[in-house]
């Protein structure tokens, strides 16, 4: 039907366009791709039955295929929100299920490619019933070991489960655990920062509480100063989410040091005219 290396080059691409949005605001993930091969491909359009996919109702979405995988679990919502206004969105599956039951939760959304990338896409793949689309998966890092295990070892063997539900269940139950465990983390990551602010080390306040990629952790004398007469009270008190759902909003270009956090958030929700004197006039710029 097709070559797959051909589609590797756009598959790379995509990836490369969703690495940047994210790693943009420092946000911890790793990425991940695979190309379906051409015998994949016609295994599963076979499988489905031959009217099942006609190119206008139905088409199979997924011959590219993107996981992204967070480290912590807050992140996966603000990663959904922000891939599904910056690229193409089509359609997505989210499995929620009845909160007495064990089951994953899994977040699929579905792209379109763009114009230039979905000309050399129809033109290598030559089936209509094969949408120029892909297919991106958000996990977090403790669940995605847990998916592969579950995927490749029943989802692909349901036979092997037919009797032995009990333990279905209990392998879904492992996954609860993972979850409960996601969370601790977020609480033990919310009281570290505290620790670190109440004995003023304020550097390692800010790299646990926002829990981002600093390109460096260095703070001026000057700047500092201000921390401790009073500003780092505020800067602890600002939401996560609003800083980070800012950055991708702003679209700001500058590298997120730990000393431009600090410019970026006084200048947006604080506003302490000391410290907007001493922000660089770039940032200032990129800000307003």
């Amino acid at each position: 039907m097709y070559q797959t290396r051909n589609l590797e080059r756009i598959c790379k691409n995509v990836v490369a366009s969703i690495d940047d949005e994210l790693s943009r605001v420092g946000i911890f993930f790793r990425i991940f791709s695979r190309v379906k091969s051409s015998d994949s491909t016609e295994i599963k359009i076979n499988s489905k039955g031959i009217n099942y996919y006609d190119g206008i109702n139905k088409s199979l979405r997924d011959t590219i295929g993107i996981r992204v995988v967070f480290y912590f679990s807050d992140d996966v919502q603000i990663a959904y929100f922000r891939l599904k206004k910056f690229f193409e969105f089509v359609e997505e599956t989210i499995d929620n299920h009845d909160e007495t039951k064990f089951a994953p939760t899994k977040i699929n959304l579905v792209f379109r490619l763009k114009s230039d990338l979905r000309k050399e896409f129809v033109e290598i793949v030559h089936n209509p019933i094969i949408d120029s689309t892909y297919e991106v998966q958000l996990r977090t890092i403790l669940s995605e070991g847990w998916h592969e295990v579950e995927h490749d070892l029943r989802y692909k063997c349901l036979d092997d489960w037919k009797i032995n539900m009990d333990l279905s269940r209990n392998l879904n139950g492992i996954l609860a655990s993972l979850e409960t465990s996601e969370y601790a983390m977020l609480r033990l990551f919310d009281q570290l920062s505290y620790r670190h602010y109440k004995s003023k080390d304020y550097i390692a306040m800010l790299r646990t509480k926002f829990r981002l990629r600093f390109v460096n952790y260095e703070i001026s004398e000057e700047l500092m100063k201000y921390l401790n007469n009073g500003l780092m009270r505020e800067i602890f008190k600002i939401d996560r989410l609003k800083v980070i759902n800012f950055l991708f909003e702003s679209n700001i270009l500058t590298p997120i040091t730990m000393e431009a956090l600090i410019f970026i958030i006084n200048y947006t929700f604080i506003k302490d005219e000391n410290i907007i004197a001493i922000t660089p006039d770039e940032l200032i710029n990129e800000l307003k």
